[in-house]
């Protein structure tokens, strides 16, 4: 089973699908999520930090490795990686940078507040093979976020 959730911006759209999805028998329910973290909906706050976390990182380690690589800086227990091209160095930093960076952020993103749902919802669990089905009939009522999980 697959719980289904949409979030509108109208409050008319959400009881349009509502109604769209009982005349097609399904039992949908206007959700009172208490806690965020279990609305499908909701985009998590580490996303963001994940994201920027690793684009920071990324670009951090790349211009670390390319200052090591250009004797710009010197490391002594670092100076053996130095063997290798500066694409390769630039790429090694790079991808180092958006591991590090992306965790501190996600572990940032972790200590904030998960914002408050806004706008109404209307959610119900279908199997899923339904799912497809569900969502399609959920979009044509112009809704802002459509997502699943398992229940």
């Amino acid at each position: 089973m697959r719980r289904v959730v949409a979030r509108y911006d109208d409050p008319d759209d959400a009881t349009e699908a509502a109604k769209d999805l009982r005349s097609e028998g399904y039992d949908p329910e206007r959700p009172d999520i208490g806690n965020p973290f279990f609305d499908p909906s909701a985009r998590p706050p580490e996303a963001r930090g994940l994201l920027w976390g690793g684009l920071v990182g990324g670009v951090l380690g790349a211009i670390l490795l390319l200052a090591m690589a250009t004797d710009m800086l010197w490391f002594p227990r670092l100076s053996p990686i130095l063997t290798a091209g500066r694409l390769t160095l630039v790429a090694f930093g790079f991808a180092v940078g958006v591991a590090v960076g992306g965790f501190v952020g996600g572990v940032w993103g972790l200590r904030k507040d998960v914002p408050e749902a806004e706008g109404p919802r209307v959610a119900v669990s279908v199997s899923d093979a339904e799912v497809g089905a569900v969502e399609d009939r959920l979009r044509t009522h112009d809704p802002t976020a459509v997502d699943d999980a398992a229940t």
